[in-house]
């Protein structure tokens, strides 16, 4: 078993709260650290800022994972989102995109999406 931690990512602080109380009863302890070099706004630590990293263990990443993964489908059930199309992104210089709104495929010539309109800004 590694002692090396992995950061996760920044979040605010109190769902960083949240996640580390979920995440106990998986046997998995996340570790909060304040370091201000990596907030945007300036604002962070526990003693008074909203902004903490958050750090595992390297073989509880999965876990924390596979949590993550849950939590987001649950949020977007019945809401009609196709997830796999938020990861889509619009290149010019590929030969075709995928609308991240409706998944028509599509020639990037075009500026918007020809089944639901969506716009697309050019470089």
């Amino acid at each position: 078993m590694s002692d090396e931690k992995v950061l996760l990512g920044i979040l605010d602080l109190t769902e960083a709260k949240r996640l580390r109380g979920e995440l106990e009863s998986k046997g998995v302890e996340l570790e909060l650290v304040s370091n201000p070099e990596t907030c945007a706004d300036g604002k962070c630590g526990p003693g008074g800022g909203t902004k903490v990293e958050i750090y595992a263990r390297d073989e509880d990443v999965n876990t924390f994972q596979q949590f993550i993964s849950g939590e987001r489908s649950r949020m977007l059930e019945g809401l009609g989102v196709r997830p796999e199309l938020l990861e889509q992104v619009y290149d010019t210089e590929k030969g075709t995109a995928v609308c991240p709104a409706c998944g028509t495929e599509f020639s990037t010539q075009a500026a918007e999406c020809p089944d639901c309109g969506l716009g697309f800004a050019g470089p």
